[in-house]
């Protein structure tokens, strides 16, 4: 097997995926494998596949979207000779605003034939009675997890993007939901006592700052602290709400009194009513009535490809 394989979805950001890979594969100097996705969970059957039939230091290089990396996340955690590298080619890229990605053919080139530097990154982990969901960037229950879902399955989502527009689907779901979202309520349990949180919008855990295209949810996380951030916004009138999205682009949204946050390593809570939940953005499941579900980290998970030089700030691609 090849040392560098490439895993891309080439319908990410309405045919940004396929697009990108063409223009870099041309440029490609070094021997390498390519797969393309085909539906749903193929980036991690391909990528858990290539890392057990390799024995050998292997970089997986995803193409797509926050999803697609995701997926190939999911597919080599605990593979410690497998590096994944990431090509954003999404419409929010969330995950190349928090971590390391490859922003030219020469950053990549120079990376296959001399560093191989890499950092070791922690992995969130939803469990509930049923599953337990990986968590790359971020995962919650409320208001977001039920405008993603709308989003992801709106005809308007794939109309705005052939123009560019795609995160304009977002804000229109979000005035929406302004209007007829139904607040919840939840206990969080510790081991002193179990607080109840009532008329809550949504509640977030991260292992990265960044969410929903560009929002600076959890401006402390750290994906490599072994913590992860409990963020609840609740006890907010509905026209309030809009404006502390707003300031939430910049990370100033921690001001306000309606807005809490907690750092741990673990947390266990009980949803009161049936809302919906997200991980990395997409749909995880409708939360039961005093079911619990918990929130912990699994510490140097995954191994993330580094290059040389600052971190990467952007969602922006170069080709």
């Amino acid at each position: 097997m090849s040392k560098v394989v490439f895993i891309v979805n080439e319908h990410a950001g309405n045919g940004r995926g396929k697009k990108i890979w063409m223009k870099w594969k041309e440029a490609i100097t070094f021997p390498y494998m390519y797969f393309r996705t085909e539906r749903n969970g193929h980036a991690t059957e391909i990528a858990r596949n290539c890392a057990s039939l390799s024995e050998e230091d292997l970089l997986i290089v995803a193409v797509g979207g926050d999803g697609t990396i995701h997926e190939v996340i999911v597919g080599i955690t605990g593979y410690t000779h497998v590096r994944v590298g990431v090509i954003s080619a999404g419409s929010g890229n969330d995950f190349g605003r928090a971590f390391s990605v490859f922003q030219t053919i020469e950053q990549l080139d120079q990376y296959v034939q001399d560093t191989y530097r890499f950092d070791t990154i922690d992995i969130g982990l939803l469990t509930t009675e049923e599953t337990v969901y990986p968590i790359v960037n971020n995962a919650g229950f409320g208001f977001d997890a039920k405008v993603a879902y709308s989003v992801n399955r709106s005809k308007w989502k794939k109309r705005l993007n052939t123009f560019g527009l795609g995160k304009l689907t977002y804000l229109l779901f979000v005035i929406k939901e302004l209007f007829t979202f139904s607040r919840f309520s939840f206990s969080l349990h510790s081991a002193e006592k179990k607080v109840m949180y009532k008329d809550v919008w949504f509640l977030v855990v991260c292992n990265q700052p960044y969410f929903g295209g560009g929002m600076k949810i959890s401006p402390d996380s750290n994906p490599k602290d072994n913590l992860i951030e409990l963020t609840i916004v609740y006890k907010l009138p509905r026209w309030k709400l809009l404006f502390i999205f707003g300031t939430v682009f910049f990370g100033k949204h921690t001001k306000y009194k309606e807005v809490i946050q907690f750092q741990a390593n673990d947390y266990t809570l009980t949803m009161h009513d049936e809302v919906f939940g997200h991980v990395d953005g997409e749909f995880s499941c409708i939360t039961e009535k005093n079911q619990l579900y918990t929130f912990t980290v699994q510490s140097n998970a995954w191994n993330l490809a580094e290059q040389t030089g600052k971190r990467r700030q952007s969602n922006e691609v170069k080709t």
